[in-house]
């Protein structure tokens, strides 16, 4: 067998060479790859420096009295006082205006009764402004308490001592009815809402005559009169068009009102009146 030697002399001289020149190469690396390391440590330190920098400026600006509440105006307020509503939201003269929770002031002014909503802004640098948007009572209802009705037909006060009772009481509909069948008795409540609204317009038939509107699930809604409670049906639909033929001959009709036992206005295109003893057509 014949021994061979793994090269010859130049060989090795030339691996030694490249050996060499690998493990240079190697020592280059590390050296650039220290310098980029370097590079972005510094870039981030100043990054993170200038951020603490800008974050501890706002902290100062912040604090500083020249964002403190000095003035807060308060609109969309008819009934309410404004004074009443800025107690009601608890904002204080001298707090930091980036101290408050708006969205929770806000929430805490709804939980009034006769307020709807509540929209709050920051006016800066010393400013707050209390938007407001109040319910409207229209109607009273009787659910075994008296309840205040709003324009939208929404049950939304229970009557209180002092509470004025100068609004139609609207019956015909009780507690069990509203649990029962939601959907239908907030659609009544809606519709005779409309209704007064409808009447709230009007020159010569308007809220002041009516005491009372009856619901009646088979004759429709019937408008008690005041005074004397005299009863006027008006059915279920076109109420706007019925009130339209009643205040053409209200002037007449208003006369013979202690004479009256109804007026009928649910017969399309007519207004019937009954009188003690027989009834007739009022063209």
């Amino acid at each position: 067998m014949r021994y061979v030697k793994p090269g010859t002399g130049k060989q090795r001289l030339l691996n030694k060479r490249e050996t060499r020149n690998v493990r240079t190469q190697q020592r280059w690396d590390w050296k650039k790859l220290s310098v980029r390391i370097l590079r972005w440590f510094m870039v981030i330190s100043c990054a993170l420096l200038l951020v603490g920098g800008v974050l501890l400026l706002v902290k100062i600006i912040v604090d500083s009295d020249h964002f403190t509440v000095q003035t807060i105006e308060v609109s969309g307020n008819k009934r309410l006082v404004s004074q009443d509503v800025i107690e009601l939201s608890d904002i204080r003269q001298g707090v930091s205006t980036f101290d408050l929770d708006l969205e929770i002031i806000g929430q805490k002014l709804a939980e009034n009764d006769w307020i709807r909503s509540a929209y709050i802004m920051r006016k800066l640098p010393q400013g707050i402004v209390i938007d407001i948007s109040e319910r409207e009572a229209v109607f009273i209802i009787n659910l075994d308490y008296l309840y205040y009705v709003d324009s939208e037909g929404e049950i939304f006060k229970v009557l209180r001592g002092g509470d004025t009772l100068d609004y139609p009481l609207v019956t015909g509909i009780d507690r069990q009815q509203l649990l029962d069948d939601p959907q239908q008795a907030t659609e009544r409540l809606q519709y005779i809402a409309k209704m007064i609204i409808d009447l709230q317009q009007r020159k010569f038939f308007n809220t002041k005559w009516v005491a009372q509107i009856n619901i009646d699930p088979k004759g429709g809604y019937t408008l008690y009169t005041d005074p004397l409670g005299v009863p006027i049906r008006v059915g279920t639909s076109d109420f706007s068009g019925k009130i339209d033929r009643l205040e053409q001959v209200f002037a007449e009709i208003k006369q013979r009102l202690p004479l009256l036992e109804y007026i009928d206005l649910s017969v399309p295109d007519e207004v019937i009146v009954k009188t003690v003893g027989h009834s007739e057509q009022i063209d």
